[in-house]
């Protein structure tokens, strides 16, 4: 089958392969793939700058498609039904993260794309136990999305207090951005968008999608009129990983306020404490997802609460994935999405 493999270590060193078929483990099902999108998590392994791995690896782990076989052991599911799966492959099952339903922290996880083979491919295998029925009315390519959406309800419902009329500043209106407030306003939040002037046209995406207001990061006077939005935020979802945003979200929150960190930084960020003490502000992070994430997120989608079709800027065959990539690292357009049907 063709694949999108990084067959090595070392910044590059990814290509189109021949590589052979997985066969699917007696617990596992073989999912013959539709789509799959570019995350942020790609490039860092195409980079090979912060995200570890194990090559030769094919990428991808925001899969949809098609179940093709099952394993001996499988059941209640059949060859052709229409699914999404979570990402991770195995999970130790026994740490105390495990056992508390925190597997995200588990420290044997490993993940399709990373530590073992993704769904840049013709065919990807996967624990049985991870799939999710992709809901009526949800295309293979929107679906595609399901991964990153349960990331943004995971930090927004569990790692915030948010109640009806709370003012929010969320920064970064990128696809995690554009996601994150869509799950945000279902809470009846005000929501204030920041980005940078190239952000413009995400920016206005952002108030189609319900964002109450929307700055650039740049101008003199938004820390201000931030501060002034609906009497100050109270939370504020930190969203594109950009160091600057950091400190611009800490110095926006009022005293008692509440940070949380969802964009993952390429590079250290320093932290100016002082506010974190003289504001007693609560901050905390949110890393991938959870099972229970996942149902969540399912019936959101099902039930239409989210947009994923607005973000899709661009799909790709493998052979275009170069393209993919590059558009993905210059910040054209939201979100990037790998169509396998046809492969090539």
């Amino acid at each position: 089958m063709l694949a999108l493999q990084k067959y090595a270590l070392g910044a590059g060193n990814v290509r189109v392969a021949d590589v052979d078929r997985p066969k699917p483990e007696p617990d596992g099902v073989l999912i013959r793939v539709k789509a799959c999108g570019i995350c942020g998590t790609d490039i860092h392994i195409y980079r090979d700058d912060t995200f570890p791995f194990q090559p030769p690896v094919i990428l991808g782990h925001e899969v949809a498609g098609v179940i093709e076989e099952l394993g001996e052991r499988v059941s209640g599911w059949s060859v052709g039904d229409a699914v999404i799966s979570e990402t991770y492959y195995y999970t130790c099952g026994e740490c105390i993260y495990c056992k508390t339903g925190r597997a995200n922290l588990c420290e044997a996880r490993y993940s399709i794309g990373s530590g073992t083979n993704g769904a840049m491919a013709e065919y990807v295998k996967v624990p049985a136990k991870n799939l999710h029925p992709i809901p009526q009315g949800i295309s293979f390519v929107e679906a595609a999305l399901t991964e990153p959406l349960t990331c943004c309800v995971h930090g927004v419902f569990e790692k915030a207090d948010l109640k009806p009329g709370d003012a929010v500043l969320l920064s970064g209106p990128g696809a995690i951005g554009l996601l994150c407030l869509q799950v945000v306003k279902l809470f009846d939040c005000r929501v204030v968008v920041t980005g940078t002037r190239k952000d413009g046209d995400r920016l206005a995406l952002a108030r189609e999608l319900g964002a109450d207001l929307t700055l650039y990061a740049e101008d003199a006077d938004t820390p201000q009129r931030v501060k002034a939005f609906y009497g100050g935020p109270t939370t504020a979802f930190e969203c594109s990983g950009a160091v600057p945003a950091t400190e611009f979200c800490l110095r926006a929150l009022p005293k008692g306020g509440r940070y949380v960190q969802i964009g993952l930084p390429a590079t250290p960020t320093p932290i100016e404490l002082n506010l974190v003490a003289l504001k007693e502000l609560v901050i905390t992070g949110a890393f991938a997802t959870k099972p229970v994430w996942w149902l969540k997120t399912v019936d959101l989608m099902g039930a239409g609460k989210i947009n994923l079709k607005k973000l899709i800027t661009d799909t790709y065959k493998l052979s275009d994935w170069e393209k993919g990539f590059q558009d993905h690292i210059s910040g054209a357009g939201i979100k990037h999405v790998f169509d396998l049907d046809p492969v090539l």
